[in-house]
């Protein structure tokens, strides 16, 4: 008998994947007040009611999960509730009738009885708001076939998008930020040895945080850094060339120019390369609709 009344809210979906194709969704709901989930199965092509009013509940100490029949002609599901130990009636095919025995780990129970297909149980509460494998059991990790929303109806899933990039995309990235780090320390450098003139001292030091900062968060690819990283080690450079035409032309001074001068082009590569990756990305309205 139940306590109180369920406050049920959406909590997520688990999207299920034979062989890269989106073979359905469960929907999975969740009571704000308890621990109580709710799962409703969604399969291609079907448009029928489902046969009870509202979500259906599950049995005490069950647990909802997606029981996979994989044959040679493909796989297919059926969401259930079991617990270990549990009997579950299935049907490899319309003339066939199986009771399949739940193991403590979930898994089915090899026998005599066991089918024509392999079998094999996925816990919906281990993959909400993830797609998995339904061959592996496992978190799938690749592209599917799935249409992408409205505004792109005919396009499929591209084989890297900027969801899944290969880390060789991210190397100007972290060499520029080793070269904004040390190019803050030169700038610190110059700061203190100006501090008889404290707006170069002010302005150098203020540079010098800022590239700090820009190299620090640079190694994530995003915008901002990259543009703070870009125009501090610019406005650096053009104030380090000013300086060298009041006081001269040194060793150290010519050093100094090249290695910013470098910051600035790698800069510009990481910035470029940071907006490259942000035009790739998906719109919300553009992710992969699987349900």
């Amino acid at each position: 008998m139940e306590l109180h009344q369920h406050d049920v809210v959406y909590f997520g979906v688990v999207n299920l994947i034979d062989n890269g194709n989106v073979m359905g969704t469960i929907d999975v709901w969740k009571c704000r007040s308890c621990p109580q989930t709710f799962c409703e199965d969604k399969r291609f092509g079907m448009i029928d009611l489902a046969p009870e009013v509202g979500l259906p509940k599950i049995e005490p100490g069950s647990k909802w999960a997606a029981l996979i029949c994989t044959r040679n002609t493909g796989s297919n599901w059926t969401l259930i509730q079991t617990r270990p130990g549990a009997i579950v009636q299935h049907s490899c095919t319309p003339d066939t009738k199986l009771e399949l025995t739940v193991g403590p780990d979930y898994s089915i129970e090899a026998g005599p009885a066991s089918g024509i297909g392999q079998h094999r149980i996925i816990l919906v509460e281990n993959f909400v708001n993830a797609p998995v494998d339904v061959i592996t059991g496992k978190k799938h990790l690749g592209t599917t076939n799935a249409n992408q929303a409205l505004g792109k109806p005919f396009s499929f899933t591209p084989p890297l998008s900027a969801a899944v990039i290969s880390p060789s995309r991210y190397n100007v990235l972290n060499l520029t930020s080793v070269l904004f780090m040390i190019s803050a320390v030169w700038l610190g450098l110059i700061a203190s040895l100006n501090l008889r003139t404290p707006a170069i001292s002010g302005l150098f030091a203020i540079l010098a945080l800022a590239t700090v900062v820009a190299g620090v968060f640079l190694r994530k690819p995003k915008l901002w850094p990259a543009t703070l990283g870009l125009a501090t080690v610019a406005i650096a450079f053009v104030t380090q060339l000013s300086i060298q035409f009041g006081s001269g032309l040194t060793a150290s001074a010519t050093a100094l120019d090249i290695f910013l001068a470098t910051s600035v082009i790698t800069g510009w590569l990481s910035w470029s390369r940071v907006r490259g990756l942000r035009a790739k990305q998906w719109h919300p309205l553009d992710m992969p609709a699987y349900g």
